[in-house]
């Protein structure tokens, strides 16, 4: 039953069992990587990508309950700032590269390959998830404050990134240690080198998404036009 409606959503969400192909081969590699070395050296890498995952299942839920009935703006508020606090896990993946730093010279091409497919997986995950904010956004004001809304995001989401990796915070954190979370984000804030790391992801984050969005949105108005 559980796996007739997983087929069924993925069957309705072709978007969804399009990320969901890109995921299972990266597990698939890592889990051949663990087989034949017999080595659970990345093994956290599945725990990062279902972290990735999260922000987009939890926005693309709420997308379903807007088309629906509209949240009140509190309710909407809470949803938004909910994947805010996780997005940052989905590009979190691309800085798990680092690792390769630690592989011998025979396994270095693999593991490049399966560190990038897991950064890849994490990246689409992410930018997916973005565009169904931009809808909700679009589609309950204008434009506008979507792109405001989205830009803003993707500062406070490479400043996430930077806490991540280099202080070691998680989302979880907000809940289970909020003080001491609150005075690494302050003394982060007033070091050069997460500004830096802030302004880079930033703008790389700003560049996928657009280029995300506008052959999303191009591939819908060819849509269109072929049936109309």
């Amino acid at each position: 039953m559980i796996l007739k409606k997983l087929f069924t959503y993925l069957k309705n969400n072709e978007r969804i069992a399009l990320l969901a192909v890109v995921s299972i081969a990266s597990v698939a590699l890592l889990a051949m990587r663990i087989i034949g070395t017999e080595n659970l050296e990345f093994i956290f890498m599945t725990w990062n990508l279902f972290l990735a995952w999260v922000p987009l299942l939890f926005i693309k839920w709420v997308w379903e309950q807007e088309k629906v009935k509209p949240s009140p703006l509190f309710l909407l508020t809470i949803y938004l700032t909910i994947w805010l606090l996780f997005f940052p896990n989905a590009p979190y993946l691309i800085t798990d590269i680092k690792h390769l730093r630690g592989v011998s010279e025979q396994m270095i091409w693999y593991d490049s390959l399966m560190l990038f497919l897991f950064a890849f997986s994490g990246f689409l995950t992410g930018l997916y998830s973005i565009r169904i904010v931009y809808r909700i956004l679009n589609h309950r004001w204008n434009s506008l404050l979507a792109w405001f809304t989205i830009a803003t995001s993707m500062i406070l989401s490479g400043f996430g990134v930077f806490l991540g990796r280099f202080g070691r915070w998680n989302s979880w954190d907000v809940i289970t240690q909020p003080g001491a979370l609150l005075k690494g984000i302050l003394a982060s804030a007033q070091d050069p080198l997460a500004i830096k790391h802030t302004v880079a992801f930033s703008f790389v984050l700003m560049l996928l998404y657009f280029a995300f969005h506008f052959f999303a949105e191009s591939k819908e108005h060819e849509s269109t036009h072929k049936y109309s």
